[in-house]
């Protein structure tokens, strides 16, 4: 059946398009002129890497850390060390099983010293019939000394005790002190 369509489909073929594009497209840029655009595009939108400006070899990295760490626990361990004027003496600590007191002389007579002996000379000489009975004991001796301390008489204390480890070196330091 023939209606009014395909007239009208018959009249459109026969007249001369104008508005139709030609099958060659004469107005398009060549292919490589597109690449060339492109490229400079691409190379227009991307960002310039960074300059260097330096470069480290890289064992300096380790070296230095290990380096670090080891200067740290230099100062940790010096600094938890006390120092060396307050390091106390090791202290040994002998037992003595039979212990013979030499008897005391009953009266010695009083040591006179020569002036050059005198100047050097720290602890004065008692004669033997002077000697208190607390310093015949070691532990009372020992316990005077402490009195001495707790009343405030750290000097004559401190002279006692020279005196004490001169005299009993067994007893040269107690651990307590």
């Amino acid at each position: 059946m023939t209606g009014p369509d395909d007239e009208f489909e018959e009249f459109l073929e026969r007249r001369k398009p104008v508005f139709r594009r030609p099958d060659e497209e004469m107005f398009e840029p060549p292919d490589e002129l597109d690449r060339v655009v492109l490229r400079q595009a691409r190379e227009a939108i991307q960002p310039e890497e960074p300059m260097r400006v330096f470069s480290a070899p890289r064992w300096s990295m380790p070296l230095a850390l290990a380096a670090t760490l080891l200067l740290a626990f230099a100062v940790i361990f010096r600094a938890g060390m006390p120092p060396e004027s307050a390091r106390k003496p090791e202290v040994t600590v002998q037992s003595i099983t039979d212990r013979v007191e030499a008897p005391v002389p009953a009266a010695a007579p009083p040591v006179e010293l020569v002036p050059s002996q005198a100047e050097t000379a720290t602890v004065p000489v008692v004669a033997a019939s002077e000697v208190p009975a607390w310093r015949r004991d070691p532990k009372a001796w020992q316990a005077e000394i402490q009195r001495l301390r707790e009343t405030g008489d750290t000097a004559r204390a401190d002279a006692e005790y020279a005196e004490f480890k001169r005299a009993q070196r067994a007893y040269a330091s107690s651990p307590d002190r």
